[in-house]
């Protein structure tokens, strides 16, 4: 049997490949053997529980890896080595923040020195070369994979293993998880031997930000919209009783920030609140707020919030915001049922406009903000972001610009939900390339490919 090393180190990875069908389809192939990488003990046996081994299903506890002073170095370069308007973005915010005007500069003037093709390839030689740490080695020598598959190339872990596999002659495939990383996270501090991104908005950023090779790039669709034409919609009766609405209950949909990046969920709560308590909107409308899965919102007192319902999808494996979540596939039906059956979708700066697109539902996203723009617990800042401009600009979303505007929106789509269809239609084509819900199936395919020639 050909090994494969998979790590899971994130709820966007396990999201990506063990929730849809790149998992499913490897495990047909008899001749292939998959090693699983935790990085946790409680995430490891979370996921066996679900998935339980076999002859070809193996789970590892990845080691906590030392980190001398040139790990460090090469950790801390990969930032500088990336130039992109988000990045910019960051920069900035983190001055309006700290009010360190020399710290900027430098900041700022190390950036636009460093992100050359010619210095990110300097870096990677070097980074190529730093020492293998001993747990990885003895990974490689007990289980001897004929292929790494990395779902999260910009951890540092990740890098390590990528690092161990190029120094053995091992292939190696990478996979962009998600639209906003190749503008907003650093360098790919090593390029995998093949990529695998989910759009050509994506192909052309591995191309220009990371000099990752055009003809080592596979554009196969995002699997995480893969439901969209896998999942039916559950019966809208049982849906709104699964929730704690009615049956027949028109609503809208809230996805609120989460407490990490905004201070202002609450406020907007209770203005929407406001809007059906006063008659400025239907008085039988209410407001689902599904949660994000990977952080938690802060509610003053939900008893004033008599026209909502709440939902808090996904398993969290710590207290605070990050990567250790999961979404098991009734939280993905959820998601789908959420959208589906809802009138429209108000969100700030999200991948559930991305969603809300697909589902062709109304978008509203949030232009306004109840703590100073220059804050850097803004959700203002994340719209000049790279990612979020590429569809913003393509008019199948409506922002808000103050809490009039709000309301006029709301009241303008209630009554015609047909508005902005064509930029929907576009924001779709554009982040989801093809979407006949076969991304992973491609996605299995190509590794099994790649595996075939080593």
């Amino acid at each position: 049997m050909k090994t494969i090393f998979i790590p899971i180190f994130q709820g966007v990875a396990a999201l990506n490949i063990l929730r849809t069908d790149v998992l499913k389809k490897l495990r047909q192939n008899q001749r292939v053997r998959i090693i699983l990488l935790l990085s946790s003990q409680t995430k490891l046996d979370y996921y066996k529980n679900i998935f339980p081994e076999a002859d070809d299903l193996k789970y590892v506890l990845f080691p906590a890896l030392k980190t001398g002073w040139s790990e460090k170095f090469f950790s801390y370069l990969k930032v500088y080595l990336l130039r992109t308007a988000t990045m910019d973005l960051k920069r900035r915010y983190s001055y309006y923040q700290s009010q360190n005007l020399l710290r900027f500069a430098v900041s700022f003037i190390t950036n636009r020195f460093l992100a050359k093709p010619t210095v990110r390839r300097l870096a990677r030689f070097f980074d190529q070369r730093l020492r293998i740490d001993t747990a990885i080695s003895r990974l490689f020598e007990d289980f001897k994979p004929t292929l790494v598959f990395l779902p999260h190339l910009f951890g540092d872990d990740e890098t390590a293993i990528l690092r161990a596999a190029k120094r053995r002659g091992i292939n190696s495939i990478g996979f962009i998880n998600s639209w906003d990383k190749l503008t907003s996270r650093s360098i790919l501090r090593l390029l995998p031997d093949y990529l695998a991104v989910p759009n050509e908005i994506t192909k052309k950023e591995a191309v220009d930000f990371h000099d990752m090779p055009a003809t080592r790039i596979f554009v196969s669709g995002a699997p995480q919209f893969d439901i969209y034409k896998k999942f039916k919609p559950t019966a809208q009766e049982i849906f709104l009783q699964s929730v704690g609405l009615s049956t027949a209950t028109r609503f809208i949909l809230f996805c609120p920030m989460g407490k990490t990046f905004s201070d202002s969920d609450w406020q907007f709560m209770e203005l929407i609140e406001g809007f059906i308590a006063n008659q400025s909107l239907p008085s039988d409308l209410r407001v689902l707020a599904r949660f994000p899965p990977n952080d938690t919102v802060q509610l003053k007192d939900k008893a004033k919030l008599s026209h909502f319902v709440f939902t808090m999808p996904g398993v969290r494996f710590a207290k605070t915001r990050g990567v250790d979540w999961d979404m098991n596939e009734s939280d993905l039906q959820s998601l789908f049922d959420s959208i589906y059956w809802s009138e429209l979708v108000i969100c700030p700066p999200s991948t559930v406009s991305i969603d809300a697109a697909i589902l062709d539902k109304p978008i509203i996203n949030l232009g306004f903000d109840f703590v100073p723009e220059k804050s850097y617990r803004s959700i203002l800042r994340f719209y000049g972001a790279t990612h979020y401009q590429n569809i913003m600009k393509l008019g199948g979303i409506s922002l808000a610009k103050d809490k009039d505007d709000l309301l006029e929106l709301i009241k303008s789509y209630l009554s015609d939900p047909r508005q902005n269809m064509a930029g929907r239609l576009k924001i779709m084509e554009s982040q989801v390339e093809r979407l006949d819900g076969k991304a992973g199936e491609r996605i299995a395919d190509f590794i099994l490919d790649i595996l075939n020639k080593s």
